[in-house]
């Protein structure tokens, strides 16, 4: 009797979605983790208690330390999206080559999942061949417990190209991916631009190159053409690795002969400049194939200005103010303190509870404007240490979803320029929130120094008729509907509402 079957037997229909995902035993210890749908309730501590008694009974682990985890599986799309790009990077090598984000379409129902792939007859058959839609479906399943649908849309007019742009580098902040080469001698080809990218931001193929460095493993290799008009004669192609400071690629150049004299006469460790276009050679590994070559030297190094990339930028948004005044009607029923002065509310997600130790995962905002909301601030923010697994259960923020975000750096200096010269606020801002936006604003040697707002003091000197002041209870009683909780632009956008409704209050009183 397998695990599973000993598992049903022992608790019957008590946990019909709880998966086994896997053990994973490191030294002397083993974690087991189990994966439940997000829709299912939290499994109680009694419960999770029993379950690990189950396990150890079951594993008879001797001298291993046990570690039982419990996560929710959450199905949404950046998270798939993700998923998806792992499983085609590991097991579809060439279908990651050929098709790119857009070509894929991701739709969330209430009762599975469908994803469509924009593909040509080529490729359809390249998935039916290799079984892929099935594969997918499975590997999926086991990773967000619901059913997944994958469907073909076959294009008969799409052109099976590599992708060729690159993996671009998104920050709002500037940033100097290029430097400085003087051209001492047009070898081949004409005009370069003097102007290349480092080699280690070439992570995808790409067209339309522009690299220096110096070159190493020179060598020429001569072949016979088999086929077409010119079959039988010989032709030459000449191999070599670029190195600069950031990287190295391996570079090819199908020679003419008119240029065969001078390739012949470049050697080991000249400093040269090429064109051409990155894409996929043997081993899948990245090859650029060189159309323009020019000697050059390099410039003199400067300091560089290359800011620190993040995949994900933070989500700065202008909202309506027709919508603004549809909510909370006319401005002239708030007070001085609100149409004076301009408001930014906010709200973090953290790793923890200790502002001098622990580390911002999410930051949301609104900015308030004579009485209407006006603007949106939302990001993730990918911090240096794990999320803890009880983090992930209150908030629904898992690694996975920072890996890609912008890094508390750059984020904080965003936060800092949108908040500037308006009066800060938040619920509990004062003991919690303020504190985490201090301490990183002071390490990029920015004061957060702006007046503050905190919405549960104001709730305090209400005449609410409540007993305790969270977010949640206050904005029940205000009549304030709160939706997803524990998540940073969701809580600001509510204590936004709450300050305004206060405010109305007290004004009428």
């Amino acid at each position: 009797m397998n695990f599973e079957q000993e598992f049903n037997k022992k608790f019957g229909e008590r946990f019909p979605n709880l998966y086994l995902k896997n053990v994973v035993v490191s030294g002397d210890s083993c974690a087991v983790t189990f994966l439940y749908p997000s829709t299912d309730e939290t499994l109680t501590d009694a419960e999770k208690e029993e379950i690990t008694k189950f396990v150890e009974e079951k594993l008879g682990l001797a001298n291993l330390k046990l570690k039982v985890k419990f996560m929710k599986a959450y199905v949404e799309e950046k998270l798939i999206r993700k998923e998806l790009s792992n499983i085609l990077e590991d097991k579809f090598k060439l279908l990651n080559t050929y098709i790119r984000d857009e070509d894929i379409k991701v739709e969330i129902t209430n009762i599975d999942c469908n994803i469509t792939f924009d593909v040509s007859p080529r490729i359809a058959q390249f998935f039916a061949d290799n079984k892929v839609s099935a594969f997918l479906s499975k590997d999926l399943k086991k990773n967000f417990l619901t059913n997944f649908n994958i469907n073909l849309n076959v294009l008969s007019d799409k052109v099976d190209e590599v992708e060729l742009e690159s993996v671009q580098l998104k920050t709002s902040a500037r940033r100097t991916q290029r430097y400085d080469v003087l051209i001492i001698k047009e070898v081949i080809g004409g005009n370069i631009p003097t102007k290349p990218e480092y080699i280690s931001f070439i992570q995808s193929p790409k067209s339309s190159v522009i690299l220096a460095g110096y070159i190493s493993d020179f060598e020429r290799k001569d072949f016979v053409i088999k086929k077409g008009t010119r079959a039988g004669q010989q032709k030459a192609y000449y191999k070599f690795n670029l190195t600069d400071h950031k990287g190295k690629i391996e570079c090819i150049y199908f020679c003419p002969k008119k240029n065969e004299a001078v390739m012949d006469a470049l050697e080991e460790n000249m400093f040269l400049l090429l064109h051409g276009d990155v894409r996929l050679g043997l081993n899948n590994k990245l090859v650029l194939y060189i159309d323009k070559l020019a000697l050059a030297s390099e410039t003199e190094q400067r300091e560089e200005t290359i800011e620190r990339a993040s995949a994900k930028e933070v989500e700065i948004e202008r909202l309506g103010a027709l919508e603004q005044d549809n909510m909370f009607g006319e401005v002239e029923k708030y007070n001085r303190k609100i149409m004076d002065h301009n408001i930014v509310v906010f709200d973090v997600e953290t790793t923890g509870l200790n502002p001098e130790f622990d580390q911002i995962i999410e930051l949301g905002a609104v900015k308030i404007e004579k009485g209407n909301i006006v603007e949106k601030f939302s990001t993730f923010v990918k911090p240096t240490i794990e999320i803890p697994y009880e983090v992930t259960e209150l908030t629904h923020i898992s690694n996975d979803m920072v890996e890609d975000a912008p890094e508390i750096e750059d984020v904080i200096k965003q936060f800092y320029d949108f908040s500037k010269e308006c009066v800060l606020c938040g619920h509990n801002i004062i003991n919690f929130d303020i504190k985490f936006i201090r301490r990183f604003g002071k390490l990029q040697n920015l004061e957060f120094d702006n007046d503050l707002i905190d919405t549960m003091n104001e709730a305090r000197v209400s005449r609410l008729k409540i007993s305790r002041f969270n977010l949640g209870t206050v904005t029940k009683a205000l009549g304030i509907e709160l939706k997803g909780a524990h998540r940073a632009w969701n809580d600001a956008f509510a204590t936004a509402q709450v300050l305004l409704k206060l405010n109305e209050l007290g004004k009428k009183l």
